[in-house]
């Protein structure tokens, strides 16, 4: 039997619910696709590759960035009778494997998989313990999406806590790329080289193209010789094929998918 893999110091920690993490030992780094980690970790391996940033790799070929990545999921259950914001309470009360991991390994980027892990961390009973390791906030956390979805990020004197949704079906890949830029800033300032193999970020820059509705319609209406009713009609039509974003909080659209 291959020996447990010892953590990497000063890492990058996912925080994973009970029953959602990896239910083996560690033998090999985390998104080795020969290793049994987890359907998390295969769900974060596909997040990654849609952040432009290339996971996968066997143990041989491993990056530095994959070699520092490790999870911990929180605690081994939850009472039955417990759910959503009820939960808070007791994963704060027995949060000791997390302390334990975060004293020991003293990771420099955590990935909360859940909001409710994230408000455990802050609660009374765990914050002032978190903090003796990650040092003290430099700021309250601050959204990282505009969509509906919320997400976090928040800076402390050693660590960034980057706090996402578990994985399901409300996580979509337009949701995941939305984070793309703070998740990349949050690992890049924390000292981790994104190695990146060519055209890695391609998907990722296409997603982020945005759309100059009033400048586009006025061209449509020069070049295909058009009236503004028929060239509206023709951007309603793309945003319908799913080529086109609706407006977001600020008013601009993105191409989603090129044809």
């Amino acid at each position: 039997m291959a020996k447990p893999r010892p953590y990497p110091l000063h890492g990058i920690l996912v925080l994973s619910l009970p029953g959602q993490g990896g239910s083996s030992a560690l033998t090999s780094h985390y998104f080795d696709p020969n290793a049994d980690h987890g359907e998390i970790r295969d769900r974060l391996a596909h997040w990654f590759s849609l952040w432009g940033i290339p996971v996968g790799h066997t143990a041989n070929f491993a990056t530095d960035l994959e070699e520092s990545f490790f999870e911990t999921v929180w605690c081994s259950e939850v009472p039955q009778h417990l759910h959503g914001p009820q939960t808070v309470r007791y994963y704060a009360a027995n949060g000791e494997k997390v302390l334990d991991t975060l004293r020991e390994y003293r990771p420099r980027v955590i990935i909360v998989l859940s909001a409710y892990l994230y408000e455990a961390l802050a609660s009374e009973v765990m914050a002032s313990r978190v903090t003796a390791v990650i040092g003290k906030a430099l700021g309250p956390a601050r959204r990282i999406t505009a969509q509906r979805l919320k997400a976090m990020e928040q800076r402390f004197e050693h660590c960034r806590v980057l706090v996402l949704p578990t994985p399901s079906k409300n996580t979509t890949d337009d949701y995941v790329r939305s984070l793309t830029a703070p998740v990349r800033e949050a690992l890049s300032e924390a000292g981790f080289e994104l190695d990146e193999a060519p055209d890695t970020l391609s998907d990722a820059a296409k997603a982020l193209l945005v759309l100059d509705e009033k400048a586009t319609l006025q061209k449509w209406e020069n070049q295909l010789r058009i009236e503004p009713e028929r060239a509206l009609s023709l951007l309603k039509a793309l945003v319908k094929q799913g080529i086109i974003s609706a407006p977001d909080e600020k008013g601009r659209r993105f191409v989603k998918r090129l044809p």
